[in-house]
């Protein structure tokens, strides 16, 4: 993956956490972490990752898609989010996107189909957007690729929007990722803030 445009986004450091968060604590069975997945990814996403499945919590969105603060309809797609909060002492957030997305490929492909949830129209002015702008000389290939890590960025960015959430980064209590899985080869990358890419764990 080429390097990403570090002047689209704008994440403190310190709030992130790395892979050996959970290489440290990988025989854990505390539900610690909640995992924000696309709803194309299958019935078990939170498998790619090396600590046991019993430590996520998992929510399933078009594209990992949520609603920013402030959305008129921002509760739709919050509410599980608030409620792994209200339950279990989550430490960790994840938003993971995935390579073979067929989400945002529709999206593309269909730019003119019934958008009933507006999810696809906040795609286009945000994530498309800032994709055509910052990358115009990628491959159709890079292109989509872009899409799909610019597009996790952005939903990280939507929850950070929140004020449960930001109390949480600004006591120390919380820590951020941002994973895209390789859907053929069940590889993931990270998000690495410092550097400005995804690197692979």
């Amino acid at each position: 993956m080429n390097k990403l445009d570090s002047s689209l986004h704008r994440f403190p450091v310190k709030h992130f956490g790395t892979a050996s968060d959970f290489l440290l604590s990988a025989e854990s069975e505390e539900r610690d972490t909640l995992m924000i997945a696309c709803a194309d990814q299958g019935g078990a996403p939170d498998r790619v990752s090396f600590a046991k499945s019993g430590r996520f919590f998992v929510v399933q969105h078009l594209a990992s898609s949520i609603r920013p603060a402030g959305d008129r309809d921002e509760n739709s797609e919050i509410s599980d989010i608030e409620f792994a909060f209200s339950k279990y002492k989550i430490k960790h957030v994840i938003i993971c996107g995935h390579t073979g997305c067929g989400v945002i490929r529709n999206w593309l492909l269909y730019p003119d189909a019934p958008d009933v949830s507006g999810i696809r129209a906040r795609f286009e002015q945000t994530t498309l957007e800032a994709v055509n702008q910052a990358y115009p000389e990628y491959s159709a290939e890079d292109r989509i690729e872009a899409l799909i890590c610019e597009h996790t960025l952005f939903q990280l960015e939507h929850l950070c929007s929140h004020a449960f959430i930001r109390n949480k980064l600004e006591a120390g209590t919380l820590q951020l990722h941002a994973w895209v899985v390789n859907d053929n080869t069940a590889r993931v990358r990270s998000y690495d803030p410092a550097r400005g890419c995804f690197a692979i764990i």
